[in-house]
């Protein structure tokens, strides 16, 4: 049976190479049918969705402006000139079904098990998590008909309209079900690889506020275009501090941070060799450098050699993506490492080392989309408090290191203050100079952009699609420090750019008949303006 007839998988899959483990490689017989407890598949699917977040977040950060070619490296092809195939990208819908998969034989296993209620909540969050990444891609999918095994082996495509719409209401169940399991069992406390540093009744509360926060994303988001069954959140509130998975993280072979194995270092110390190709581009310096924006703060931990002082431009910062530690190429292993080599590093920033938690869902991102819930009316709060929230909130991540705590001697919070204070004549920092709901809309996305810097690139792509913000340049002779469109594009788009992924290669090959036909230039997500 080939891995690419996702649909009719029952069990877990390696979906990695920087996985914890080989996933339930737990069937000596091939010809049993695979089994395995909701207990072992709920802590796989988890690490799982998280192990795919470097995967999404780097296919977004070369479109939207995080990094890009380091000068003398051939081969980047459409990452480039924006001329997908339909073999580009494919392992994001691949992979997804495959994590899918393995999350849907958890809500089927527990559904009316009182004892494992908490397991069936949390998996239809993690499916509405993973769904909608996908959605946001894709557009339309395989959904109602997907999942279900040798039943339907060539599922239909729902409307993006109508899976969002489904997404939230499995926010909603999960939602209910931890309500009523207020506190976790003592084998959900096992099993949860994100939360289960909180007490057992905080645990549970955590994960209302997950799902409250991926609805608000997904209502946002969909604006007046879905008609969601219920537009309100449950009194636990949002997302207040980061969410992140860690099921075991080592420097050990198969059970590395997958980001520091994606983009720093193999478990024996080696270089990983892509990393030195890629340079941030000088648009995204300008909301570092003073351009746009001066951050000597943040720029100080994301980036290898990214000091500044005041608001003037110096060293390295100052032509990101031009001047080069070699010529025609990025730092080793890569720009954004903050340290000398595998086992002496800072461990904060992006890259914060081989055991680190992964991110799944960053508190900076939870208030700005709570800040524009409150612009519009969706939800109760103060806009501008939410909004400095979320700068501090960003801070306080970047400055975290391996064990999810502060580093000694930084105070993010004073920091984030220094930065608005510096940059209090910016409306793009100062919330109360942006005049009118366009203008605090793009402070607010602006900031999450920042925020999101080779974190969550395929966010913050989603958010410029959705929104137009962070602005740039869209005409040909645009500068690199005003645009993020590639000098090579080949878009037709108005603004050169892509508008979204095609559907896989895997796709015409075992569900041709219900392909829908989509341009990458014009066929837009739904959601897009």
């Amino acid at each position: 049976m080939k891995k690419s007839i996702k649909y009719i998988l029952f069990a877990l899959v390696a979906i990695s190479a920087s996985s914890c483990k080989k996933y339930l490689d737990i069937n000596t017989n091939p010809n049993q049918a695979i089994t395995a407890t909701p207990q072992l598949v709920l802590p796989q699917a988890i690490t799982a969705v998280a192990n795919q977040t470097w995967a999404y977040n780097f296919y977004g950060a070369q479109t939207v402006g995080y990094l890009a070619n380091g000068g003398g490296v051939s081969g980047w092809g459409a990452i480039i000139s924006y001329n997908y195939a339909t073999t580009d990208q494919q392992g994001l819908w691949n992979n997804t079904y495959d994590i899918a998969t393995d999350i849907q034989y958890v809500i089927d296993r527990t559904e009316g098990q009182a004892d494992l209620a908490q397991f069936n909540a949390a998996a239809k969050i993690m499916k509405a998590y993973a769904f909608q990444r996908l959605v946001d891609q894709y557009n339309d999918l395989p959904y109602t008909d997907a999942l279900k095994g040798v039943a339907n082996v060539t599922p239909k495509y729902d409307k993006a309209t109508d899976i969002y719409k489904s997404l939230a209401d499995l926010c909603d169940a999960g939602i209910a079900t931890f309500k009523a399991n207020a506190t976790a069992s003592t084998a959900f406390r096992t099993a949860d690889v994100m939360f289960n540093g909180s007490t057992a009744a905080a645990e549970t509360v955590r994960w209302i506020q997950l799902a409250n926060t991926i609805k608000l994303r997904l209502i946002i988001r969909a604006g007046s275009k879905v008609a969601f069954t219920n537009r309100t959140f449950d009194a636990a509130g949002f997302l207040t501090d980061d969410a992140v998975v860690n099921p075991g993280y080592a420097r050990v072979d198969g059970k590395q941070n997958p980001t520091w194995n994606s983009f720093a270092y193999t478990f024996a110390n080696a270089a990983i060799g892509a990393g030195v190709q890629y340079v941030p581009t000088p648009y995204i310096a300008t909301f570092y450098n003073g351009v746009k924006l001066a951050d000597p703060g943040r720029a100080a931990v994301v980036y290898r050699a990214g000091i500044i002082t005041g608001t003037t431009p110096t060293g390295k910062l100052n032509q990101l993506g031009n001047q080069l530690a070699t010529a025609g190429r990025g730092e080793t292993p890569n720009s954004w490492f903050r340290g000398t080599n595998a086992t002496n590093y800072e461990s904060i920033g992006i890259f914060k080392g081989p055991d680190a938690p992964q991110p799944l869902f960053l508190a900076a991102d939870s208030y700005f989309l709570q800040a524009e819930g409150a612009l519009t009316g969706l939800v109760t709060g103060d806009a501008k408090t939410l909004f400095d929230n979320g700068i501090r909130a960003s801070f306080r991540y970047l400055y975290k290191n391996s064990t999810n705590a502060t580093v000694a001697g930084k105070t993010p919070d004073a920091d984030a203050t220094a930065y608005q204070t510096a940059n209090a004549t910016n409306r793009l920092a100062n919330y109360t100079l942006a005049v009118g709901a366009a203008q605090q809309l793009e402070a607010i996305i602006t900031q999450k952009y920042i925020a999101l810097n080779l974190l969550f690139g395929d966010e913050a792509w989603n958010e410029y699609r959705r929104t137009g913000y962070p602005s740039i340049v869209t005409t040909p002779g645009a500068t690199a420090t005003q645009t993020i469109v590639s000098t090579v594009t080949e878009s037709t788009a108005a603004d050169r750019l892509p508008t979204r992924l095609l559907y896989p290669n895997s796709e015409f090959q075992y569900n041709a008949s219900n392909v829908p036909t989509v341009d990458k230039y014009t066929t837009k997500i739904f959601w897009a303006r």
